[in-house]
C-alpha cells in the first residue's frame, strides 16, 4: 500500500511539474529565444570548425587519417557547406590559412558574445533572475573548457575512424574483434555526448544567479542531452536531408543544421524550465491553492483544481486538520508558523484582565499568523477552531519563497499587514466577519493581528 501511495504521489508531482513547465514555456514565448540562440549558434559553428581546420592543417600535415576522420565527422554532422575538400588543400596557401584562422577566431569571439547574451536573456526569464553574470568571466570559463572539448572531439573522431578503417580480421580472435569494434563505436558516440552533457550542465549551473541544486542540475542536464540526441535521430529519420541538398545544394545543409539547432535549443530551454519548476513546485502549488479564485479560463481552472486542489502530496506535506475547540495559536507564544485557512472557521481572542474577548473570525481563504513573523513579535492573539478546520501550515522559509515567487501574494500580504497595523494604531477592534473588495479571497482586512 505504501508503494502504491508513493507511486501516486510521484505521478502527481511529475504531472504538476510537466503542466507548469509547459504553461510557463509557452507563456514566456521561449521558442523565440531558441530562435535567437540558434541564429548565433549557426554563426559560431562555421568559424569554430574553420578554426579547427586551421589547427589540423598546421599541426597534422603528416597524418592524413586525422584529416580524413575530421572530414567524415563534418559529413555526419551535415556540415558539408564548410567545403571539407579544403581540409587537405588549404595548407598549400599558408598565408591564407593563417589569415582565415585569425578571422575565424575573431568571428567566433563576436558570435560567442551574442550567443552568451541570448542564453543569459532566456535564463533571466526562466529562472526569474534579473541579474546577469559577467560576460568576460563566462567567456573565460568557455575558453578554459576548450581543451576538454577538443579532447572529446579527438576521441570521437578517433573512435569513428577506427571503427570504419581498422582491420579487425587481423586480431585473430572473433570475440575480441567484435569487442574492439564495439568499443570504437561507443567512443565515437559517447565522447560528443559527454561533451554536450558537460556544456549543458555548466550552463544550467553557472548562468542563473540563484544556482539550482547540483544533483538536480546533473540529472536534468543528462535528460536534456539524451532528448537532444533522440530528437536528432528522429529528425534524421523523418526529414530527408538528401531532398534538401538536391533542391538547395549546399544551402540545404545550412537549412537542415539551422532547423536542428533550433529544435535542439527548444529542448535545452524546456529542460531548463523543468529544472526551475521542479525545484519550486511546492511553492507554485501553494500559490495556486491560495489564489484559486484568480481569473482564469474554464480549462485552466479545471486543470488547476485537479492537479493542485486535489493533490494528496501537498495536503499531506503542508496540511493539518483541527477539531472544533482546538487551540491553533496561543497569545504570547514565541512561534513563527504562518497559517492559511482552507476550510472551516476560526475565532480570534485576546486576553484582557484575565478574560478572553472575541475580536473577530476568519473564513476559508484567509491567512493569519504572518504578522508575528514579519514584525518579529510574539503572538498578539489566541486563535481557536470554532468548527472542524483544515489548515495549511507554512514555515518562514516557505513563506519567503512564496513571497519571492508570487508578486500577487506578496502584495496582498503587505496590504493586509498595513491595514492591520493601521487598525491597531487607531485602537479599532472589529467583530464578526470582515468583507473585502479584493477579487482574491486571501487576506481580508479587519481580522486583527495574530
Amino acid at each position: 500500500m505504501d508503494i502504491v501511495k508513493y507511486l501516486h504521489e510521484r505521478t502527481s508531482w511529475f504531472s504538476q511539474v510537466i503542466y507548469v513547465t509547459l504553461n510557463l514555456f509557452f507563456k514566456t514565448k521561449m521558442q523565440n529565444h531558441a530562435a535567437a540562440v540558434a541564429y548565433y549558434s549557426l554563426l559560431s559553428i562555421a568559424p569554430l570548425m574553420l578554426f579547427v581546420i586551421y589547427l589540423l592543417n598546421r599541426h597534422f600535415q603528416g597524418y592524413p587519417e586525422v584529416l580524413g576522420a575530421f572530414a567524415e565527422m563534418l559529413v555526419t554532422l551535415h556540415l558539408d557547406f564548410l567545403n571539407t575538400d579544403s581540409i587537405g588543400k588549404m595548407h598549400a596557401i599558408s598565408g591564407m590559412l593563417s589569415f582565415s584562422g585569425g578571422v575565424s577566431l575573431l568571428i567566433l569571439l563576436w558570435s560567442s558574445k551574442g550567443l552568451m547574451k541570448s542564453v543569459q536573456s532566456a535564463f533571466a526569464v526562466i529562472f526569474a533572475d534579473s541579474s546577469k553574470r559577467n560576460f568576460v568571466l563566462s567567456l573565460t570559463l568557455s575558453f578554459l573548457s576548450m581543451p576538454f572539448l577538443f579532447l572529446l572531439l579527438a576521441a570521437s573522431m578517433y573512435g569513428d575512424y577506427q571503427a570504419s578503417h581498422y582491420d579487425f580480421a587481423s586480431v585473430g580472435i572473433p570475440f575480441l574483434a567484435k569487442l574492439l569494434k564495439f568499443s570504437f563505436r561507443m567512443t565515437g558516440l559517447f565522447a560528443p555526448f559527454l561533451g554536450i552533457w558537460a556544456i549543458v550542465f555548466l550552463l544550467y549551473l553557472q548562468i542563473p544567479h540563484n544556482r539550482p541544486r547540483f544533483s538536480s542540475t546533473l540529472i536534468y542536464s543528462f535528460f536534456c542531452t539524451a532528448s537532444v540526441y533522440a530528437l536528432e535521430m528522429l529528425f534524421a529519420h523523418v526529414v530527408k536531408i538528401e531532398q534538401y541538398i538536391s533542391l538547395y545544394g549546399s544551402l540545404g545543409d545550412i537549412i537542415f543544421v539551422l532547423i536542428w539547432v533550433y529544435f535542439g535549443f527548444i529542448q535545452f530551454f524546456l529542460w531548463a524550465q523543468f529544472l526551475f519548476v521542479a525545484g519550486r513546485i511546492d511553492v507554485i502549488a501553494l500559490e495556486k491553492i491560495f489564489l484559486a479564485s484568480e481569473e482564469r479560463t474554464r480549462l485552466e481552472h479545471r486543470i488547476d483544481d485537479y492537479l493542485f486542489n486535489r493533490s494528496s502530496r501537498i495536503f499531506r506535506k503542508y496540511g493539518q486538520s483541527c477539531s472544533k475547540g482546538e487551540t491553533i495559536i496561543r497569545q504570547n507564544d514565541d512561534t513563527a508558523s504562518i497559517y492559511y485557512l482552507y476550510s472551516g472557521q476560526v475565532g480570534l481572542y485576546r486576553e484582557n484582565s484575565g478574560t478572553e474577548i472575541r475580536m473577530g473570525g476568519l473564513r476559508p481563504g484567509e491567512i493569519f499568523g504572518e504578522m508575528a513573523y514579519l514584525l518579529g513579535e510574539r503572538r498578539t492573539a489566541t486563535v481557536v477552531a470554532e468548527t472542524d478546520c483544515f489548515l495549511f501550515i507554512l514555515s518562514p522559509e516557505t513563506l519567503e519563497a512564496l513571497m519571492g515567487y508570487s508578486t500577487k501574494l506578496s502584495r496582498r500580504i503587505i496590504e493586509s499587514l498595513c491595514q492591520r497595523i493601521a487598525k491597531m494604531n487607531k485602537g479599532v477592534l472589529v467583530s464578526g466577519f470582515a468583507s473585502s473588495t479584493h477579487k482574491l479571497p486571501v487576506f481580508k482586512p479587519g481580522a486583527g493581528a495574530v
